[in-house]
């Protein structure tokens, strides 16, 4: 299963934005697909490419899922331990 990455635009020299993802990390992407987007976006990235712009309210859900499913997962690989 694939599952885009969830960041916070911090930087643009288009076409490329620096983006500051869960955690910390900054990752550099192109913004070929999403020119509009701009500082302080919240966007979703896979393979390089902000694939998508979305609203914060949207990035908070996204990200209480992703912690749902990382529990999900900790508790069955606790179990096939």
């Amino acid at each position: 299963m694939c599952l885009p990455l969830i960041g916070k635009i911090a930087g643009i020299a288009e076409p490329v934005a620096t983006v500051e993802l869960i955690g910390g990390e900054m990752v550099r992407v192109s913004m070929m697909l999403h020119p509009e987007a701009t500082l302080d976006s919240y966007v979703l990235i896979d393979r390089g490419l902000i694939i998508e712009v979305i609203a914060i309210e949207e990035a908070q859900k996204l990200l209480e899922f992703y912690s749902e499913l990382e529990n999900m997962w900790s508790e069955e690989d606790a179990r096939s331990a």
